[in-house]
């Protein structure tokens, strides 16, 4: 009887620390690499979310830099969806880590360096795909509904270039659109 009891306050005290997580929305700003909107949708005890991002890609960094057989030359656009597992750090349920994986699509300029001749070519747009993955860590603002962020995390772009790597660093603040 006695282990019956320690088990039924243990699961409602594991229940308890849940319930109190009432976040079913979020949207936010993103300053970094990507530069752009976040959406967040968080699902079950707010212990999984899903980010949709879309912006810039290589506005902040990596935007002249040597890519195949030539460079890219300018920033483009981005999307990307990122499934996280999150956790709380700490009793107060104030700072979450997270981490996640998904995908990223990209469309920018490359131009190669030159053509057979010799010659320069124009810039031509391009689409390229691949996994992204992510960590950071979210401070949510006591007594309203902000949270701010940090996160890093990486590209391996599959297509075209097999495993031209980038890496993606940002902060942001998100507002809580809805609660459970």
């Amino acid at each position: 009887m006695k282990r019956i009891f320690v088990l039924s306050i243990l699961i409602l005290g594991a229940l308890q620390t849940h319930a109190q997580y009432d976040k079913n929305m979020a949207i936010g700003l993103r300053v970094g690499e990507p530069l752009g909107l976040n959406l967040r949708k968080y699902f079950r005890y707010g212990d999984r979310s899903f980010d949709v991002n879309f912006g810039t890609y290589g506005f902040i960094y990596g935007r002249y830099r040597k890519y195949r057989k030539g460079h890219y030359d300018a920033s483009g656009i981005m999307f990307q969806g990122l499934y996280n597992f999150n956790t709380s750090l700490g009793k107060n349920d104030g700072v979450h880590a997270y981490a996640g994986f998904g995908g990223q699509v990209n469309y920018r300029g490359y131009s190669a360096d030159e053509n057979q001749l010799g010659e320069r070519l124009r810039p031509e747009k391009q689409i390229s795909l691949g996994p992204a993955g992510n960590v950071g860590l979210e401070y949510n603002i006591p007594g309203n509904d902000l949270g701010v962020f940090l996160d890093a995390g990486l590209y391996a772009e599959l297509v075209p270039d097999l495993l031209f790597l980038h890496p993606q660093v940002s902060a942001g603040i998100r507002v809580n659109l809805t609660k459970n």
